[in-house]
């Protein structure tokens, strides 16, 4: 089988995209002081650049994704100057704790251990990781019992191989962490039995290489939404914090989340469960 890695070839490297306050001249304005946008400066989200469609690299090097646009959405209306930077994902938490960046951008689920560490501004989508498998293969494995043994790939430094972790205590199988996003491609071509990632993220990197994927039939690990990750105690973190929130309602509200959904995605997941907001 031909796989063909469309989205890995530049991770290795560290870029910035800068995001103007102007784009797409949108008229849906919040209300955010002078003295407030001075105070705060430049917002810096840091990402792996590796998550499609949340958050990739284009064929010609360029940020893009759901979140990417969502993000120059929140810049338009709010009129705060946003910078991304593209960061290996192993340690990108460890960035944001040394404030060379101000928080994370890549579907950061807020479990309950993150709650204990960040403060979380309003959850802007669902999303939910799953055991994923090679087409045909879904029918296999109908409870947990069934993945040992397994080789599953993940995410290395995450939610999700501290989940899988959980499981492992219970189940035996062997864990195989990546810090870039190659476990679907290794997947496809036999070298791991299973992953366990987002099966929107999956599925279009699976199209994009040219093979087949589907979601075993076991159950959900865990379930959750995204939000953004902000540092506690901090006075500026805070005030980023409640606009992004205010700007992430205003977005659900007026029908904006859908539509950069259905657009990214596929399908409206920002109703496909109830979403929190972290007051």
């Amino acid at each position: 089988m031909e796989v063909k890695a469309k989205f890995l070839g530049c991770l290795g490297l560290v870029g910035v995209l800068f995001v103007s306050a102007a784009y797409a001249g949108n008229e849906k304005k919040i209300s955010v002081e002078p003295e407030t946008l001075k105070e705060i400066g430049t917002v810096v989200f840091g990402t792996d650049g590796a998550y499609p469609p949340f958050n990739f690299l284009d064929d010609a090097g360029n940020l893009t994704g759901f979140e990417v646009d969502m993000i120059h959405e929140i810049a338009a209306r709010t009129g705060i100057s946003i910078e991304i930077k593209t960061l290996p994902w192993d340690g990108i938490f460890g960035q944001m704790d040394s404030k060379r960046i101000d928080t994370v951008v890549c579907c950061i689920f807020p479990s309950d251990e993150r709650q204990k560490k960040y403060d979380f501004s309003r959850e802007y989508i669902y999303d939910e990781n799953r055991i994923i498998v090679r087409k045909g293969d879904g029918a296999k494995y109908k409870t947990f019992e069934d993945l040992k043994g397994l080789r599953i790939g993940c995410a290395a430094g995450g939610n999700t191989i501290l989940r899988l972790e959980e499981l492992q205590k219970k189940v035996p199988f062997e864990i195989v962490a990546y810090s870039e996003e190659g476990h679907p491609y290794d997947l496809a071509m036999g070298r791991l039995d299973a992953i366990y990632k987002s099966p929107v993220s999956a599925f279009i990197q699976a199209k994009q290489g040219g093979f087949e994927l589907e979601v075993a039939a076991c159950p959900s690990i865990e379930e959750g939404s995204c939000a953004f990750p902000w540092r506690k105690d901090e006075p500026r973190s805070e005030k980023i914090r409640k606009i992004f929130s205010e700007a992430t309602q205003q977005l659900i509200d007026d029908g904006t989340m859908k539509e950069l959904s259905m657009k990214w995605l596929g399908l409206d997941e920002t109703a496909y469960k109830p979403l929190k907001v972290f007051e």
